[in-house]
């Protein structure tokens, strides 16, 4: 009688193992199927037909036969950043809900009609607290921390080691999607001898392009040092006029215009700068002096004329780094920090079949007459990082105003107290 129990028990396994077969079978399939649609959209615009023709082949053929062993999303997204990786190329990335930067380019491309439907044409949103995270060896830290963010205002600090969220580890858009409006609990470290800590920030949904934008306008400060006023202003995304234009009018009439000196900070989030914004440093451009009748004057100048520098490291990438060459070049504005990405080519956004995007490097870009693409702009002044436990402090911004404070003195014939 209890051969009977036993003989549906192992059938009923066999079945079970028999459903799960054909369910990773067909997961399987539709990994396979992607993969050749990755794969021939990067053979039909990927921008150098030379690595196409001769190392392509080899290399796709090598990680099709990988794709048997890949059994849920998480892997296939990494076997094929594994593949894109070895295109040995900036602006490629393949792309998913699960990536921050699904949304950011996503919201930048909008306007091309198969991006807006690829998220059918609703305004693009995400969850977010406000911070850049990077990491190193096996830890995450907080690399940047959006001005006004919920996470600036919640206490987390630029260097804080990001142990968990909700007891769980930490994915900068995972952690967050099922919690906004809610707190989450932040086990951080700040030091490497003391004991962690337990912060709570409350993710909201935001539009990228928006955060971006309002962070940086929040981000503008004053440092005064030895009568000296130094400007500070993050430029996080230079994905569009609105970011520059946000400079320009907080250097003509807003809370930059009476500023010593004025630091720009290119370092982390997101490139596409336009080259012509280095404009804004071309003394021959006339300012305009209105008087009105009770005798009251108006200075209106949209030129920057006095000491500047251009913050960067090894995240500031794209057209941020052209902004960096120039400024460097033509003695427009000092670079400090580190030397940037090398990551400077054209990158276009093709929609998937599953609602995922592919960012491609379709061109290459000489500037000129120099490639910058895996080189990078060597800083003038180099400063190096102190991001791991650094608590909130920022070597490379305190370098930046120590040289500001001096050439500004210099140049108005004056000397620090100290050389007194």
């Amino acid at each position: 009688m209890k051969k009977i129990p036993i003989l549906l028990t192992l059938w009923l396994f066999f079945c079970f193992s028999q459903l799960t077969v054909l369910a990773n079978n067909a997961e399987q399939l539709g990994f396979l199927s992607l993969f050749d649609e990755i794969c021939s959209t990067i053979e039909e615009n990927f921008y150098d037909p030379v690595v196409i023709e001769q190392d392509f082949p080899s290399l796709k053929e090598l990680y099709r036969k990988r794709l048997p062993r890949v059994l849920n999303k998480v892997e296939f997204s990494g076997l094929v950043n594994e593949m894109l990786g070895e295109l040995k190329t900036s602006h490629t990335r393949y792309l998913t809900p699960a990536d921050t930067n699904y949304f950011h380019l996503g919201a930048i491309f909008f306007r091309i009609p198969k991006i807006g439907k690829a998220f059918h044409g609703k305004p693009i949103t995400y969850p977010s607290i406000g911070i850049i995270t990077e990491n190193l060896g096996s830890k995450t830290f907080i690399s940047c921390i959006l001005a006004g963010s919920p996470a600036e205002k919640g206490g987390l600090l630029r260097g804080d080691e990001i142990l968990s969220a909700d007891r769980k580890p930490f994915s900068p858009v995972k952690s967050l999607e099922t919690s906004v409006g809610k707190e989450v609990r932040f086990e951080v470290k700040r030091s490497i001898d003391k004991a962690p800590q337990t912060i709570y920030i409350t993710p909201a949904l935001v539009s990228p392009k928006k955060e971006m934008l309002e962070a940086e306008v929040a981000s503008i400060r004053i440092f005064e040092e030895e009568e000296v006023k130094v400007g500070y202003i993050h430029i996080y995304s230079y994905t569009g006029e609105e970011y520059h234009n946000a400079l320009i009018e907080n250097i003509s009439w807003g809370k930059l215009k009476e500023a010593d000196a004025l630091i720009i900070d290119l370092r982390y989030g997101l490139g596409g700068a336009n080259p012509s914004y280095l404009n804004m440093f071309n003394k021959e451009i006339p300012k305009i002096t209105a008087t009105q009748r009770t005798g009251q004057r108006r200075i209106m100048d949209s030129q920057w004329r006095k000491p500047a520098v251009y913050l960067t490291n090894r995240r500031t990438t794209s057209g941020k780094e052209i902004l960096a060459f120039g400024a460097k070049k033509y003695g427009f504005a000092t670079v400090i920090g580190e030397k940037t990405a090398g990551a400077v080519t054209g990158g276009a956004l093709f929609p998937l079949s599953n609602g995922d995007l592919l960012y491609l490097a379709v061109e290459k870009a000489e500037i000129d007459g120099e490639v910058l693409e895996g080189v990078g702009v060597e800083p003038d002044i180099l400063v190096p990082s102190n991001l791991p436990y650094s608590a909130g402090k920022d070597d490379q911004i305190k370098r930046s105003i120590e040289f500001l404070v001096k050439k500004t003195m210099a140049v108005n014939g004056k000397k620090l107290k100290q050389e007194n």
